[in-house]
């Protein structure tokens, strides 16, 4: 005898899905699941994976029942598990997902990735996904090198992992015949693990470095009059001149800009000259802002000559 009130429960917990295997576990049969679909309260969305119509649909439920068909050990990954993951620089609505390389069926609408490697798994939201670490590595293979730095800075920013997981992915994992080890490894050398920044600083980091002009000492610890720490994103202390970038959540609230505004008084009281860019300025104007900022690193100071 099956407990409906179970079997619902546990859908709502799965994004609305139950697979055949689970119903048969539960205590359904063929009958019970024939009845459900011929009333239309369930529909069959792949070949024995369920939707119970018990919570709204969404992408996720998609993600969910793709990994479901495709059988035991199959995982959300790439792109489809960067997005599980929240990291920034990749947006998708495709469903990717990775299985070992043997006969699991393919889900229809689905890029299925096959491996002979060994996968490692976690769960997002109920929804079985490639570790952080594989994901990364799965990217490299993938992603042009700049947004690849973005993604690193934003995984180790949010706590995924750490640039030391990313490199015993590699040394596990990675090496040769892995496509985008090389370029993985070069990315982990322009990633600062412990300063990992917003987005908008790793795309002026990435215009500073192309720019003529001396190399910036990052995340510099400058004391204020008032005793308190700041550390400017991009200093040249010579020159006593900072660039900084704002994020899209820079200023969320009245005492963050408050407080900010207290900063950059302060810095600017013992001598030094800032400039700031804006996430969107930078994105849109990439060599707009590459120019001011050469003209400005440049132009001597008024503490010259």
């Amino acid at each position: 005898m099956w407990d409906e009130d179970r079997v619902r429960t546990l859908a709502g917990e799965q994004h609305g899905l139950l697979s055949r295997p689970a119903l048969l576990a539960l205590g359904a049969n063929d009958h019970n699941i024939g009845r459900e679909m011929r009333s239309g309260r369930w529909t069959e969305v792949h070949t024995g994976v369920y939707y119970l119509n018990v919570t709204p649909v969404t992408w996720r439920t998609e993600v969910l029942a793709a990994v479901l068909a495709a059988g035991k050990g199959a995982l959300a990954s790439h792109r489809t598990a960067a997005v599980l993951m929240n990291i920034e620089s990749v947006r998708t609505r495709m469903i990717e997902i990775t299985v070992a390389h043997s006969d699991h069926p393919i889900p229809e609408g689905v890029t299925l990735h096959r491996t002979r490697r060994p996968t490692q798994g976690t769960v997002i939201d109920s929804i079985p996904v490639t570790s952080p670490g594989r994901t990364i590595l799965d990217l490299a293979a993938i992603l042009p090198a700049p947004t690849l730095e973005k993604v690193v800075s934003s995984a180790v920013r949010q706590g995924h992992l750490t640039l030391a997981t990313v490199d015993e992915t590699i040394r596990i994992h990675g090496g040769r015949g892995v496509t985008g080890t090389k370029k993985l490894r070069r990315v982990l050398q322009l990633v600062d693990g412990d300063l990992a920044g917003s987005t908008s600083e790793v795309d002026l980091n990435q215009l500073i470095r192309e720019a003529p002009v001396p190399s910036p000492v990052l995340q510099l610890r400058v004391v204020r009059p008032d005793g308190i720490s700041a550390y400017p994103d991009f200093s040249w202390p010579d020159r006593m001149k900072i660039v900084e970038a704002d994020g899209l959540g820079a200023h969320w609230t009245e005492d963050q800009l408050q407080w900010d505004l207290v900063r950059q008084n302060q810095l600017m009281q013992l001598g030094w000259e800032i400039r700031r860019f804006s996430a969107r300025h930078i994105r849109r104007d990439p060599q707009g802002v590459l120019d001011e900022i050469v003209r400005f690193i440049n132009r001597p100071t008024s503490h010259s000559g």
